[in-house]
């Protein structure tokens, strides 16, 4: 006879009781087990414990057709939090959340890039200022998520190889393990994936996310679940050749997609060809808008580039959802259509009926869906 594990079905049933309130503004008791079929005795005692824990409070009572009126019940929001960091290669970028998934705060630090310990130094002092302004102790805080560019093992925390921030077989985890709460290091690009399948998870299980940013990046979501690979390589897409002996990317090998790709691609092919030097994407972004005939045809030509490589990976994965996100979101919105079109163009495997293609309504999903990490690890039931 198989033993039946108390405290596993203990924590299951906080864990069902937690997720609904976070659907519910307020519920009752009584209506949390009808809804969970758990039995009121078993509600009561949990939501005792989760009031003596801060986790929810009461908050009057609600209307009866008979009887006394029922006491309402509502989650503390902001009893929990999580913090989400991303590193990049100019930026540090810190993102407070609560436990309904709700932004307190947003902070965007530039840094040298002079080497990965001194980003490490800057991102914990930034962290301890968030933590400072809103009284968030260690108990109160569910964990941090890391995200940056790169090939990451995410059991270990250690990044095996980011040339954006020069580290490779770099322990970044235990960085960060002196805030003694749960840290998760992953790749931007299976957060933003992460994040953008969390928001869809009730219509499909699968997606593909391409993120651009400083590299290009994929993430791969399976039957609900972010794919890493056997090696924790998987995604690589920026760095797929499409040339031989092409341009020359920014691992050292020539003619990889990341190249031609990058958000960085179309500021240098700006400033190769024109008499101005652009310095960054909103720069770009803002001759484009000025109908600038240079900026024009540079996004045309980037564009059938960039839905060469999108089209491969559809014959190589048949999704039937494909996101494209990152740093030149704005851009890109205005040219889904042309992106579509050239997709499908010649393809006489896959369509618009078939395979969605969309853009990312957030720009820094990889910074959420690092914050993410610690609120879903908390709630899931395993």
């Amino acid at each position: 006879m198989m033993e039946i594990n108390h405290s596993k079905i203990k924590e299951t049933n906080r864990k069902k009781i937690i997720t609904l309130l976070l659907e519910k503004n307020e519920i009752t008791k009584l209506d949390i087990s009808r809804k969970l079929d758990i039995s009121i005795t078993t509600v009561s005692t949990n939501i005792t414990e989760l009031k003596d824990e801060g986790i929810v409070e009461e908050v009057g009572s609600l209307e009866s057709t008979g009887g006394r009126k029922a006491i309402a019940i509502k989650l503390n929001e902001n009893c929990r939090y999580s913090i989400g960091v991303a590193l990049t290669p100019n930026h540090i970028k810190i993102s407070l959340v609560n436990l309904k998934k709700n932004i307190i705060e947003n902070i965007r630090v530039r840094h040298k890039n002079d080497g990965i310990e001194n980003i490490i130094v800057l991102a914990n002092e930034n962290i301890g200022i968030i933590m400072n302004k809103y009284s968030i102790s260690s108990e109160k805080l569910l964990g941090v998520g890391i995200s940056l560019q790169g090939t990451v093992d995410f059991k270990t925390g250690i990044v095996k190889y980011c040339y954006l921030l020069g580290i490779k077989d770099f322990n970044l985890k235990e960085k960060f393990e002196h805030l003694n709460v749960p840290i998760y290091v992953d790749n931007e690009a299976n957060l933003s994936a992460y994040y953008e399948f969390l928001n869809r998870k009730d219509i499909l299980n699968n997606l593909l996310y391409i993120s651009i940013t400083d590299g290009l990046g994929l993430g791969i979501i399976i039957n609900g679940k972010i794919y890493r690979g056997d090696n924790n390589s998987s995604g690589e897409m920026g760095h797929m050749k499409i040339a031989i002996n092409g341009k020359k990317c920014k691992c050292g090998a020539k003619g990889c997609l990341e190249a031609y790709t990058s958000m960085n691609s179309l500021i240098d092919n700006y400033n190769e060809v024109s008499s101005c030097n652009i310095l960054d994407i909103d720069e770009f972004e803002e001759k484009y808008i000025q109908k600038d005939e240079v900026a024009q045809k540079i996004l045309d030509k980037y564009l059938k580039t960039l839905s060469l490589g999108i089209s491969n990976l559809i014959m190589i994965l048949d999704p039937n959802s494909v996101i494209i996100g990152g740093d030149i979101n704005s851009l890109l919105k205005d040219k889904i259509e042309v992106v579509k079109k050239n997709i499908y163009k010649d393809n006489l495997f896959t369509d618009e009926n078939s395979c969605n293609i969309s853009i990312a309504s957030f720009k820094e999903s990889y910074l959420l869906g690092a914050a993410m990490m610690p609120i879903e690890e908390f709630l899931e039931i395993k």
